[in-house]
């Protein structure tokens, strides 16, 4: 694109080429806002009030805002990710940039939840709950792909659910896209790979009515990686229209009235699924899958004060990584039954900080390594 052309007339912003162009996004924000919706989303379940918060009723109970929020990381991930690959010199610096990323985190959260939150609040005498091998049994988390235990002797036992940390099963679905996109470019020549990740958006879009009740109703399981079939392509859906946004910006006009009209056409469907019994309310996620990538990156590009979110730090990871545990933690100490504001907001408040130091001295320091494997 021309250096002279008008701001106003750009089709997408180049991303990553100078540090002013990096600022020119909300991608932080975004991020940020995602881990906030998750948070917001478990509160309900976890004080024992139902899986139903305030938004998922308001979307007929098929959208619940943790959900919406995981749905926000994965479309900028397919974005970001794709252009992290496009970057990469080879498939091995791709995985290991990818590994610190995710892994260092990751393993700083389970020693924490380990040795510090789970020291907190467990039921048991200190020195039985440090001699027992279910203790550091829980460190298997780290490895991302399930099977791993997710509980801790006597730590939220007094509840129906005794899991730790109910947030991280979505991160090996995550890393499962970034296996599935490698193996894209491995696999294709580069003038053809645009094309393979366009065509599989479009025939499992279009094919929504024939795998959605199939594959939503059962419990299959991918061989080796132990995920579920339905979870893998509901969530790639939302990385892979990513990938297109990334791979086709030249040619995506992110304006406020096909914002607008992506909106109308996804609260189309749920009037339409309404007023006619012959159409299944499932057809909203049809939509959704259209309307939600657009509209997220529609809100990442606008420019203005949010672009320069990211001078605070990238604090989307730590927080999502915290959150459950600390949550559960929050309600115990308030109870069930206190007023959900306080809860959500106690949560936030107490999460902020292992967010912040993780992204400070674990996360941050971490990704200086990424450039020391070729």
């Amino acid at each position: 694109m021309p250096k002279n052309t008008p701001l106003k007339n750009r089709l997408f912003i180049p991303l990553g080429n100078t540090s002013r162009e990096q600022e020119a996004n909300n991608f932080d924000f975004m991020r940020f806002l995602g881990a906030c919706l998750v948070i917001y989303g478990h509160a309900y379940p976890l004080s024992g009030r139902g899986t139903f918060d305030h938004i998922q009723l308001w979307t007929r109970g098929i959208f619940p805002t943790a959900h919406m929020g995981v749905a926000i990381f994965f479309v900028i991930s397919g974005f970001l990710i794709s252009q992290s690959i496009s970057r990469s010199p080879s498939a091995l610096n791709f995985l290991w940039k990818r590994a610190v990323r995710i892994f260092p985190g990751l393993f700083v959260a389970a020693l924490v939840t380990v040795f510090v939150l789970g020291a907190m609040v467990t039921s048991l005498p200190l020195g039985e709950y440090f001699t027992l091998s279910e203790t550091y049994r829980y460190l298997l988390v780290t490895k991302l792909y399930p099977p791993y235990p997710d509980t801790l002797p006597g730590v939220f036992n007094t509840s129906e659910n005794h899991t730790v940390n109910g947030s991280l099963w979505t991160l090996a679905y995550e890393f499962t896209c970034y296996f599935a996109l490698l193996a894209v470019n491995l696999l294709f020549p580069a003038k053809f790979r645009k094309q393979i990740i366009l065509t599989c958006f479009i025939v499992t879009w279009l094919s929504y009515p024939f795998w959605v009740e199939p594959l939503s109703g059962s419990s299959f399981q991918i061989p080796l990686f132990h995920l579920r079939l339905f979870n893998l392509v509901d969530f790639g859906m939302y990385f892979v229209a990513g990938c297109v946004a990334f791979h086709y910006r030249q040619y995506i006009l992110y304006k406020g009235y096909l914002a607008l009209s992506f909106f109308s056409f996804w609260i189309g469907t749920y009037l339409l699924a309404e007023s006619s019994p012959s159409i299944p309310l499932s057809c909203v996620v049809w939509a959704r899958y259209l309307a939600i990538p657009y509209l997220v990156l529609y809100l990442s590009f606008i420019r203005g004060h949010l672009n320069g979110f990211g001078r605070f730090g990238d604090l989307s990871y730590g927080l999502y990584i915290y959150a459950f545990p600390i949550q559960r933690i929050v309600v115990s100490v308030l109870g069930a039954t206190a007023p959900i504001g306080p809860i959500i907001l106690l949560s936030f408040l107490c999460v902020l900080p292992f967010a912040w130091l993780s992204w400070n001295f674990v996360e941050k320091p971490c990704l200086r390594l990424k450039g020391i494997v070729a």
